[in-house]
């Protein structure tokens, strides 16, 4: 064999295996190239990602309704303040039900890495409507939270008159009207069929998050939106809010050291309910510095960074994945920030349990009593 030959054999050899690593490489590591890529390996942060959403999934769901029971018990519900946290756990509760299920189900489920919403264009509009409203609705009634803390403490005429719990419900329904209708055009158009497509592998013949003749429809134009009425807006409230709230703590704080020293301490009474509102004011505080921290990095990805990772498809993933878990962190673990901070929550916790263990106590004594009988 003439020595060219065997020279552009060994070169194609070489060649073919550098061809075959650099294809299986491209579906393990952070960059590949082509939307269409089908990635049957998964990155083990992926992996992660979606066991800590199925986490965030479980722990938020019975947290969240925890704090629905709790807040709605008789001795915490006649409080506006208590009124505004129970709205916050339903839409919490709501959201962890689309983007969290969604995590889980393109990292550990679905082969292919598809989304829920692009198994259908019902699935893609309801899916889509119910995330960006539940977590608009979970930062506008935390403000609200804030703001009727904030006016309740300076002025005496918004907590008889404007704060009351019989107003707070209309506040609610009409913050929450306000923004389904600001998102309803979701439900009509978001999301398209692909028009003589086949489904195939990867390929589902649905395109959600955009619309026929936009594709930067959601994202990132309706995003941008979604970033101002979801975080710079509410937390700029937040912060104004959290603001007043602490100088005003502090003023009081000042006086009643000083009528101690003079001798002039108020009654038992008083200082149980400065106490009480002392804990309110920090479990909200601690509430606005866990959004701030939590929700408003995935925020910038969203607006900023997410269409420069479009052709980077499993370091996209990684970085989504992380920054959403991050995000919906805040949406789960509001029961602990609540079970923490509040003696009330805790005692109304302690004798909710009570009950449950003595309802449970009595039915099996009534049953091992019904059995001896016959």
């Amino acid at each position: 064999m003439p020595y060219s030959d065997i020279l552009y054999d060994n070169l194609s050899l070489t060649l073919e295996s550098i061809l075959s690593l650099s294809s299986t490489w491209n579906r393990t590591d952070l960059f590949v190239p082509s939307e269409e890529s089908i990635i049957l390996r998964r990155h083990p942060i992926l992996y992660g990602t979606a066991i800590y959403a199925l986490l965030l999934l479980i722990v938020g769901t019975i947290g969240n309704i925890l704090t629905i029971i709790i807040l709605s018990r008789p001795n915490l519900r006649r409080h506006t303040t208590m009124r505004y946290f129970i709205a916050v756990a339903i839409a919490d509760l709501c959201s962890l039900y689309s983007w969290n299920l969604n995590l889980f189900y393109k990292h550990l489920i679905n082969r292919y890495q598809n989304d829920l919403e692009d198994a259908s264009i019902i699935s893609c509009r309801l899916v889509s409507f119910i995330a960006f409203v539940s977590l608009q609705l979970s930062s506008w009634y935390l403000t609200l939270v804030s703001v009727d803390r904030c006016l309740s403490i300076h002025f005496l005429f918004w907590r008889r008159q404007l704060g009351r719990v019989s107003h707070s419900i209309y506040i609610i329904l009409s913050v929450t009207i306000i923004i389904i209708f600001l998102n309803i055009h979701l439900l009509f158009l978001n999301g398209y069929k692909i028009s003589n497509c086949i489904p195939y592998g990867k390929r589902t013949c649905f395109k959600c998050y955009a619309c026929l003749n936009d594709k930067y429809y959601i994202f990132p134009k309706w995003e941008t939106v979604h970033v101002i009425v979801y975080n710079l807006i509410p937390l700029f409230i937040m912060l104004i809010s959290a603001y007043f709230m602490i100088r005003r703590s502090q003023s009081s704080h000042r006086r009643h050291r000083a009528l101690s020293i003079d001798g002039r301490s108020n009654s038992l009474s008083s200082n149980d309910r400065r106490n009480k509102h002392r804990q309110l004011t920090c479990v909200l505080i601690s509430l606005i510095l866990l959004f701030a921290f939590l929700t408003t990095p995935v925020m910038i990805y969203n607006v900023f960074l997410r269409n420069h990772l479009v052709n980077r498809k499993p370091l996209k993933y990684i970085v989504q994945g992380i920054l959403l878990c991050k995000q919906f962190t805040h949406h789960a673990i509001n029961f602990f920030v609540y079970s923490y901070g509040s003696s009330m929550f805790r005692r109304e916790l302690h004798e909710f349990f009570s009950t449950c263990t003595r309802k449970t106590n009595y039915n099996i004594n009534q049953s091992r009593a019904s059995q001896h009988m016959f």
